[in-house]
């Protein structure tokens, strides 16, 4: 086999019923590179990895299938679920041979033909390396309905540095294709962070910038079972805060468009502070916030059971912290992101009122 240009790294965990969809999504890709496809079970106890077993025999040159180690019968709490999909992440990502690679969830898929093409070809123009990625958008897909949303909002395409990126857009992981950065001897995750979705993304952003497409390519399927629908509200908002302190040992130069970007879940966790649910659902999460020295992040989500003077500080510090972040965000959004977010905003009332 030639040497792939693209490798698509894709995971399963119990995923038998949208293995045939999403393979069949990136194999009928029409490309004129070769790619290759590496798929990484998580220890499924249903037919994922016989499914897989098919379409590796009938692929034999394109599909690769990897079983990682698991312990049967073993529980997965959300927090053991993303070290193992760390894990899973990371051994894809050691496997891979391709100039670029591409993540995807084993229950979502390619909606555009072209997709690989379109983005490997703004790679392959930018020979100066400026972009790190290439990503476009994508759609929410309601498996029960079938209605579909767009994940973003609607910007035109444009190129963003790092840190206008990280400040007010989202590219879902399975939306970007990223420069191969172990073909350059570099491991982006050697920092040990989370490789989970948003910050698999941030630990490339040290290395270039962001071209986006408005393009969406692929559907995210909302599923009851997945590790994000399995968590609380409150505990997702305090996993997207906690990536301001997991990114300071990847790029400390990020921080205050981190700021700017988890100013809603902050204002979420300090509006609910009082609750004495939102300190019993953070119970899980403490050790490895302290690991951190996440303090103004553990004083906030465990207020109900802190000492007063701990509280009184809560309430100095968060405050001062969102006055800086309205400071970080009037000087991170420069002219050019200020008018993409105008147009975005246009376009919404012009959709709004044409319906």
């Amino acid at each position: 086999m030639a040497q792939p240009k693209v490798s698509i790294l894709i995971s399963f965990y119990n995923l038998a019923s949208y293995v045939d969809e999403t393979l069949e999504s990136v194999l009928h890709q029409e490309t004129n590179f070769p790619i290759e496809v590496l798929c990484a079970d998580d220890g499924s106890t249903d037919d994922t990895v016989k499914k897989l077993r098919v379409w590796e025999q009938k692929y034999p040159d394109i599909v690769h299938v990897f079983v990682m180690d698991f312990v049967p019968g073993e529980k997965r709490p959300p927090d053991v679920r993303i070290k193992r999909l760390n894990a899973i992440r990371g051994r894809l990502f050691s496997e891979a041979c391709g100039e670029y690679i591409c993540y995807l969830d084993g229950d979502d898929f390619y909606t555009d033909v072209h997709k690989l093409q379109k983005q490997a070809d703004i790679l392959d123009a930018d020979t100066a390396h400026t972009y790190i990625a290439c990503g476009h958008n994508g759609c929410y897909y309601w498996q029960s309905t079938g209605k579909t949303q767009p994940i973003e909002k609607p910007i035109r395409e444009c190129s963003l540095t790092a840190k206008e990126y990280w400040s007010f857009l989202y590219i879902h992981t399975n939306a970007l294709m990223f420069r191969n950065l172990r073909l350059q001897g570099i491991d982006p995750f050697a920092s040990g962070v989370t490789i989970d979705d948003n910050l698999l993304t941030a630990q490339f952003l040290p290395y270039g910038s962001i071209y986006y497409l408005p393009d969406c390519m692929f559907n995210y399927r909302q599923t009851e079972n997945s590790t994000f629908h399995l968590r609380s509200q409150y505990q997702n908002f305090m996993l997207n805060c906690f990536m301001i302190y997991e990114l300071q040992r990847v790029d400390k130069s990020l921080f205050p468009s981190s700021l700017v970007r988890m100013i809603y879940e902050y204002t979420e966790l300090y509006n609910a502070r009082k609750a004495p649910a939102l300190a019993e659902e953070a119970q899980i999460f403490m050790p490895r916030f302290r690991n951190y020295h996440a303090g103004r992040l553990c004083r906030l989500v465990n207020y109900s059971c802190e000492s007063l003077p701990l509280r009184l500080w809560c309430e100095v510090e968060n405050k001062f912290w969102f006055f800086m972040t309205k400071v970080f965000r009037h000087y991170i959004w420069k002219p050019k992101v200020r008018a993409l977010l105008e147009e975005a905003r246009v376009k919404l009332e012009q959709q709004s009122a044409a319906e």
